[in-house]
């Protein structure tokens, strides 16, 4: 490296900003001619700082957040500029001039809005893009909304799952208002999606079910858990939320997130079945359905063998060839195929009682989530 003195000499044979000066001056002190329009490195952007800063504050003004990162991108020139002149001048090991205006900038935003720089897991990212002119455009993304929550569903013909907006394939839209889906209130993710992104001001959630029913079982006790993920929610400051709609109810709240599990959790299903069968039941046909309590029913699941226990239950005869049959058992379990005895499922409730039986719905009345 060259000698620093001999460095400051030759550096102000460049007409530099003050910046651009100081972030190459090896040896501190000196000082450069400033000439905002002139500067051989960045042509004045980094006098234009505080005019920066007065246009992200005026694209963040709609988020709630306490802590930031800044990025930026700027045109190639500026780089070649620099890199001519250090390489001429021997000058290594300095700051680059990306480097000191978003530190410059993040330090001046925070004291102004009072909140946090912060690199490893910040609430706001804003990026600039820096054209050869020095236009400044702003774009603005919020980290990712955790939410775990759990809906009721007190109204048939409700399906759990809505139909993706085909303009956006379920990212959100104008569309679909965001939703990313056109089914609105028409299913449980469908009110809970319009819900969420009215309170949120974000983008189309993802969800992960725990389990899930028919389109025509009622959902009852405390309701199926499932998680969502918001995408650049305006709001963040959310606290025990209800979203209704359709019969459905579903309280959420607010989570980490490393809180959201990487594979979907065990759980148990409090289930009532309402079956029929071609010939017609008797006492003893309610006592072999108790019997069930403690069995485990194995069936082929994506050419592997799944195995789901029953905890317990209980039977009920309806009618001449009706019953009820209310039961504890592992989540997901195929309640249809279970009653109507398709082949894979061993045991089942056609060949137990030895009468062919048909499911004419279920609901759920719990759902419980295994440790």
């Amino acid at each position: 490296m060259a000698d620093a003195q001999a460095i400051l000499l030759l550096l102000r044979q460049y007409k530099l900003c003050r910046r651009c000066f100081e972030r190459n001056n090896a040896a501190g002190g000196g000082r450069s001619k400033p000439d905002r329009r002139q500067c051989y490195i960045c042509r004045g952007l980094m006098d234009s700082i505080d005019s920066i800063v007065d246009k992200i504050i005026g694209a963040v003004r709609d988020y709630e957040f306490e802590t930031f990162v800044i990025g930026a991108t700027l045109p190639t020139q500026i780089y070649e500029r620099e890199d001519a002149m250090r390489a001429r001048l021997k000058i290594r090991g300095r700051e680059s001039v990306k480097n000191q205006l978003t530190k410059e900038l993040g330090m001046r935003l925070a004291r102004l809005i009072r909140k946090k720089a912060e690199y490893m897991k910040p609430d706001l990212t804003v990026s600039l893009v820096i054209d050869k002119e020095n236009n400044v455009d702003v774009a603005v993304k919020s980290r990712p909304l955790m939410l775990s929550g759990r809906y009721v569903k007190k109204s048939r013909g409700v399906p759990q799952k809505q139909d993706r907006c085909p303009d956006c394939e379920g990212r959100g839209c104008s569309s679909c208002n965001n939703t990313g889906g056109l089914s609105g209130n028409g299913s449980v993710e469908g009110v809970i999606a319009k819900g969420l992104v009215e309170m949120t001001g974000g983008q189309a959630p993802k969800f992960s079910w725990i389990g899930s029913e028919d389109q025509s079982s009622l959902v009852l006790g405390s309701g199926r858990p499932f998680y969502a993920r918001i995408y650049n929610p305006k709001k963040r400051k959310l606290k025990r939320s209800r979203i209704s709609g359709s019969g459905v109810v579903a309280t959420l709240s607010v989570i980490e997130e490393e809180d959201e599990p990487d594979l979907q959790p065990r759980f148990k299903v409090k289930t009532r079945i309402h079956a029929k069968c071609e010939k017609e039941l008797t006492k003893d046909d309610m006592k072999k359905l108790g019997s069930l309590a403690g069995a485990e029913v194995s069936y082929e699941n994506r050419s592997k063998m799944a195995t789901k226990k029953i905890y317990s239950a209980w039977a009920r005869r309806i009618n001449d060839n009706q019953f009820s049959l209310t039961m504890v058992a592992d989540g997901g379990m195929m309640i249809k195929q279970f009653v109507g005895g398709e082949e894979y499922m061993k045991p089942n409730i056609s060949e137990i009682l030895g009468k062919k039986c048909e499911c004419v719905g279920f609901d759920i009345l719990d759902v419980s989530l295994q440790q």
